[in-house]
């Protein structure tokens, strides 16, 4: 049996935007324009605890599947958030509806409930459709992301840390074309400077050497550009 998502919480800093985890997975929850919700990347263990605290921060309104492998929870949340929009990028829904069964919208209709300073990343040189939340508040900008960086696995009594990791699986899995995806990386590390990263897997990462790390890491992998 999976073990349950907490409650989700809002996050420090950011104010509209919500996590809850499950060992190492985590789920995250973005108050839209119209204080509805959209769930970025469900993962498994919809549960009471997190149900409960949802209903006490707004209707959830879109299911974002962040990427096609992400699969495994969609009807899960399929069945608890009926009325909610399942959506996906153009390349990743495809194989969505293959693999569950279900409609799959693309984003148009939450792009547009996106809030102020919150906008989509759509990665160059990756096979799995995925896309990213960036988020520019407060003159900093934060990252959510899937597969493409992760955290150390989350200690009780310390859920952020400064030092990112890769999931074992995703340069292999993840990426179509590597050297693309790393120029693009790279370049978009310098442009953005994302000083917290809020991945699906393990800890929340922030600091302000946060993007030279990054890149580092990226061209260690890689061999970035």
């Amino acid at each position: 049996m999976a073990v349950q998502l907490s409650a989700f919480g809002e996050l420090e800093g950011i104010e509209g935007v919500f996590i809850a985890d499950s060992n190492d997975l985590r789920c995250s929850a973005l108050k839209l324009k119209d204080d509805r919700l959209c769930l970025f990347s469900p993962v498994t263990g919809l549960g009471e605890k997190a149900l409960e605290s949802l209903a006490g921060i707004g209707e959830v309104a879109f299911l974002l599947a962040p990427n096609h492998y992400h699969n495994k929870a969609l009807r899960a949340y399929a069945e608890a958030f009926p009325d909610a929009e399942l959506c996906a990028s153009d390349k990743a829904a495809p194989r969505l509806r293959k693999v569950t069964g279900l409609d799959i919208a693309s984003l148009k209709n939450l792009r547009a409930l996106l809030p102020p300073g919150v906008d989509f990343i759509e990665p160059v040189g990756l096979k799995t459709g995925e896309v990213w939340l960036r988020m520019r508040k407060h003159k900093e900008t934060s990252w959510l992301v899937v597969d493409a960086f992760c955290g150390p696995k989350i200690q009780a009594r310390r859920k952020e840390a400064a030092k990112p990791e890769i999931l074992k699986p995703f340069p292999t899995y993840g990426t179509g074309d590597k050297a693309a995806y790393a120029a693009w990386v790279c370049q978009q590390i310098r442009e953005d400077e994302p000083k917290r990263i809020i991945p699906c897997h393990g800890a929340v990462l922030r600091a302000q050497d946060l993007p030279a790390k990054l890149e580092s890491l990226v061209q260690e992998v890689f061999g970035g550009s």
